[in-house]
Parts: C-alpha cells; sequence; structure tokens
C-alpha cells in the first residue's frame, strides 16, 4: 500500500514537473471558467503571475480583435465536439498583441458532466510574420509592393474564371516604361529603382478598385480591369494613364518625362487562357511602342504576325553582330558656295544571307530596344576610324566623317573612354570625326547630353545635330549645347519648294544656325531645283541622291583622290 502511494505520488510529481516546463502555455479552468491553475509557460507568455489570474475568466486576456459570432461559434464547437482549436489574437499584461495557436478541450466527470476545461496554446506571432513575409516574397514585388508575375496569372486565372461565369469582359493592359533603360543606364538603378516606385503608385491611383496593377518585370506593367462592359472602359482606362504620365518625375535634383507605351487584350475575345492574354497584350504594345510610343493599341491578329517576324529578326541580328555582317557605306557631302567635298555620313547597312539587304529602319529600332545597339554603335565607330587610317595611309586627305550615335551608348557612363579607346587603338586624330546626334537623343535628357557633349568636344570631336526642328526643338538647350553642325531634315526639303511653310523653316534654320555660328547642312537633296534654292539661301552644305547614293568605301574614295 505504501509503494502504491509513493508511486502515485511520484507520478504527480512527475506531471506536475512537466506540466510547469511544458513550451506550450496551459490554463485548467473549473465547469464555470474560472482559472484554477496555470503553467510557467503560460505566466512568461502573458506577462501574468498564477495569483494574478486565479480565479478569473481567461477572457482578461481578451485582444477585442475577434466579435461575438466567433467565440459563440468557439463555444459551439467545445460543447459539441469536446474540443476546439483554433488561431486567437490575445493581449499580454504589457498590453502587447499577439497571436496563440490554441487547443481547448473538455474534461468530463464519471457521470458525464463538465469538470474542467484546459487549454494548450503557443504564441505563433513571429512564426506568423515569418510566413507572412514568405508569402509576400511569393507573391509580391519587393521594390514596389505591387502583386509579381506568379501572382499576377493566378489572380488573372480567378479573373477570367469570375467573368466566364458572369458572361461579362476582363482585360489585361501591358504597359512598358519608354526609354527607361536609358535613365537606367545613364544615372544608375538606385534613381531608376526609384522610377519604378512612383510610376507603380500614380499606376494604382488610377486604376483604384477596378483592378489590379502588377509589376511584370523590368519596366513593364501588367494590369487586370475586372467586368469590362465595353472597350471604350478600357480605352478611358488608358487615357487615363497616359495623362498620369503627363506630369514630370521629380528624382532629387532631377524632372524626367517617362511615357508609357500600352497593348490592350480583351477575355474572351483575344484568347481562351492567361498566357494567350498576356502575350497578346504584349503584342499589341509593342506595336504602339512602334507607332511613336506614348500611346495605346487594341490586340490584333496581324500584331502577332509582325511580333513573330520582329523576333526572328532579332534573333538574326544577335547573329550579324557575331558574324560581321554588316559594311559601311559614305554618303558625299558638298559645299554649296565652290561645289568641293566638306565631309561624309558613315552609313550602316547589313546584307542578310537569306533575305538580302534588310534597312535600317527595320533592324535600328529592334537594336536600340535590346540594347545591341551600343555595340553595333561601337563597331561603326571603329570601322570608320580604321578606313580612315587606310585612306591615310596610302597617302589620301580624307574628309571628316560623321558617325551617328543612337541613344544607349551616347548616354553611356562610359562614353568618353570607349569613344577615346578606339582612336587610341586606330591612331586616328579625333579632328576627323563628327558626332551626331538625333534631336529626340538630345532633348530626352538635356542635362545629361550636355555633359557628354562637354566631353566629347574636350577630346576633339565635333557634334552635328540631326533632324533638327522634327522633333521638339529647345532654343534655349541649343544655345547651351552648342553643337558645330546643324543639319536640315529631309522632310523638310522633299516639298521645300510646293510647301510655303516648309520654305520658312529652312530659312529660318539656316539664319539662325549662322547667327550662332553653326554649319549648316541639309539632307535628301535629289533635284537641281532644291540644291539651287538651298544655295540661294546660303546653306553651307548638301548632300542626297543628286549628288550621289551612299556608297562602299571603294567607290567613296573616288571623291577623296
Amino acid at each position: 500500500m505504501n509503494n502504491g502511494n509513493h508511486s502515485f505520488k511520484m507520478k504527480n510529481e512527475l506531471l506536475a514537473e512537466v506540466y510547469n516546463h511544458m513550451v506550450y502555455g496551459m490554463c485548467v479552468t473549473n465547469s464555470k471558467n474560472r482559472i484554477l491553475y496555470v503553467n510557467q509557460a503560460y505566466t512568461k507568455l502573458t506577462g501574468y503571475s498564477e495569483e494574478e489570474v486565479k480565479g478569473k475568466d481567461p477572457k482578461i486576456l481578451s485582444s477585442g480583435l475577434h466579435d461575438k459570432a466567433f467565440y459563440r461559434e468557439m463555444w459551439r464547437s467545445i460543447r459539441q465536439k469536446g474540443m476546439w482549436k483554433g488561431e486567437i489574437w490575445n493581449k499580454r499584461k504589457s498590453g502587447e498583441l499577439f497571436l496563440e495557436e490554441i487547443s481547448i478541450y473538455v474534461i468530463k466527470d464519471q457521470d458525464g458532466r463538465i469538470k474542467n476545461y484546459v487549454s494548450v496554446f503557443l504564441d505563433i506571432t513571429e512564426r506568423k510574420k515569418l510566413e507572412e513575409q514568405l508569402k509576400f516574397l511569393a507573391y509580391y514585388d519587393n521594390l514596389t509592393k505591387l502583386p509579381n508575375r506568379t501572382y499576377f496569372y493566378q489572380i488573372l486565372n480567378e479573373t477570367m474564371k469570375k467573368t466566364t461565369d458572369t458572361k461579362s469582359m476582363c482585360a489585361v493592359i501591358f504597359l512598358d516604361l519608354d526609354r527607361f533603360k536609358d535613365i537606367n543606364d545613364t544615372l544608375g538603378h538606385g534613381m531608376g529603382d526609384q522610377l519604378l516606385k512612383m510610376a507603380a503608385k500614380r499606376l494604382t491611383k488610377v486604376i483604384g478598385s477596378h483592378g489590379t496593377v502588377a509589376r511584370y518585370g523590368g519596366d513593364e506593367f501588367a494590369i487586370i480591369l475586372h467586368d469590362v462592359p465595353s472597350k471604350f472602359t478600357c480605352m478611358h482606362v488608358a487615357n487615363k494613364i497616359i495623362k498620369s504620365f503627363s506630369n514630370p518625375f521629380a528624382l532629387h535634383e532631377f524632372e524626367f518625362f517617362v511615357t508609357p507605351s500600352i497593348g490592350i487584350s480583351l477575355f474572351p475575345h483575344d484568347g481562351n487562357d492567361a498566357e494567350s492574354l498576356v502575350k497578346n497584350a504584349d503584342s499589341a504594345m509593342y506595336h504602339a511602342k512602334q507607332e511613336g510610343m506614348n500611346n495605346y493599341k487594341f490586340y490584333k491578329k496581324k500584331f502577332m504576325k509582325k511580333s513573330v517576324d520582329r523576333l526572328i529578326l532579332a534573333n538574326d541580328l544577335r547573329r550579324a553582330i557575331q558574324k560581321n555582317e554588316f559594311h559601311l557605306c559614305y554618303q558625299p557631302q558638298f559645299s554649296c558656295k565652290t561645289g568641293e567635298l566638306i565631309g561624309m555620313e558613315a552609313l550602316i547597312r547589313w546584307h542578310h544571307p537569306k533575305n538580302g539587304i534588310i534597312s535600317p529602319n527595320l533592324f535600328i529600332p529592334i537594336a536600340e530596344e535590346t540594347r545591341m545597339i551600343i555595340h553595333i554603335d561601337q563597331w561603326v565607330l571603329k570601322q570608320v576610324c580604321k578606313q580612315i587610317k587606310d585612306w591615310i595611309d596610302i597617302g589620301f586627305h580624307p574628309p571628316k566623317i560623321s558617325v551617328n550615335l543612337a541613344m544607349p551608348l551616347f548616354q553611356h557612363k562610359n562614353l568618353t573612354s570607349i569613344i577615346e579607346s578606339i582612336l587610341s587603338e586606330t591612331g586616328i586624330d579625333p579632328s576627323y570625326l563628327v558626332i551626331e546626334l538625333t534631336e529626340r537623343i538630345v532633348m530626352d535628357n538635356p542635362d545629361v547630353a550636355l555633359e557628354n557633349i562637354k566631353r566629347l568636344k574636350a577630346i576633339g570631336l565635333k557634334i552635328s545635330m540631326d533632324d533638327f526642328g522634327v522633333h521638339y526643338s529647345s532654343l534655349n538647350y541649343l544655345k547651351l549645347l552648342s553643337p558645330d553642325y546643324l543639319k536640315i531634315d529631309r522632310t523638310f526639303i522633299k516639298n521645300v519648294l510646293m510647301d510655303q511653310d516648309d520654305q520658312a523653316i529652312v530659312k529660318a534654320v539656316i539664319q539662325l544656325a549662322h547667327h550662332m555660328g553653326l554649319t549648316v547642312i541639309a539632307e535628301g537633296v535629289e533635284t537641281e531645283e532644291q540644291y539651287q534654292f538651298l544655295k540661294d539661301y546660303e546653306c553651307d552644305g548638301v548632300q542626297g541622291f543628286y549628288f550621289d547614293h551612299p556608297l562602299p568605301s571603294k567607290e567613296a574614295v573616288k571623291y577623296i583622290l
């Protein structure tokens, strides 16, 4: 008997030891739900000692975050099933909220009457935070806090299902920030990231509760519009987006105007699955970008063929760079006063092994978009310098050669060192080169352009402003940039004899340039009458088919013999 009592005592002591050293908080109440016992884990987790809570209702920990219906359902389960398990937000003695994972059990006597309630709980606040963080990383973009591509497709599939059930429409809007890469490369990824965050806020504000904005990747955003009654709704939203981007983005001491190119596809008309809708919206977006950017296009089947052709051409272009399928032609420039050769413009040509000559109008935009233009422009610069060196070595006296630079290389942070390296490698004096820049390239970011032009002129290069007056001229920046040459675009020369406006523009540009000490060259001269008009108004130089087409170096050499 004594051994039995001793064994029972040891068992109770062991249970008490386990009870007090459990990591789970435990609370035992009587049938009226008044606290009888709590363990050490309970006091550690809640901040209350056993003396402070004994005889009280466990609701002293209540956070107030759960409504009456929540507790009614909890007690219904406890009475009917004898237990309840779930998560409850409670409050420590300090007032700090914590989330607990809790199980509540009913203990009955031999007669089936409720004797005690036992609750076992664990603080899962930190675990829950970690789960939420992992969920956020899995479904949201860390930079913009928008849904990421994975979550976007999940939402789109759910939206499509609801749309099918209600026999309505939804839309996918695919948006790309025009020339974002140039800002990123010029001012750094930090500034680029800030711009993306600001763009995300603008888009979210425009869309509001009518849809979901996601960051698809890079500078691309994807938007889902719910319950779309007609195309007009999409048009309205697209116009609101474009308008919201008409205001500059202020980043530190800089202001940028960044425009969106937008493509739109509709479900179920433009695709039966999420991937097709996005692909078609992307195709429409590219078409919008090709037509001048800062606009929107709805998907059409013909766009997809153009997208496929573009993809094939982009792949061929990569191969062309590797296999050296390019060559240069040189178009001569002549003085209007003396008729003498005053320069040449180097123009790239691509001889495709299957498709023959590919127009620069086709492959240059793709090269710019894919950044391959940086390699191509460097190749052109090096080939021109080598050609100048070859001519000099055989005793010729080549004129200045104009080389066009696209925006990606012109705004490259290492532009000056790249050109200096090419000049050093080929042994060419920089005075032989004229760097030609279009007005759009310069005016896209005038402050960066001004700095780069200063550096280029400092090493002895001449600068020519091409396409002047075609885009958005700024006479103030023209003064600050101080180019050496001003080129009148062929669009003004084409109808200069018949269009009085074109005549006025050409005359004004020539007078303006001369007042600023600049040399004026007109391009696209095709007739004797156009040439005579330019001579009469004292244009300095001309180039065009009237004099000669762009020629391979072996034929162009006849002008410098």
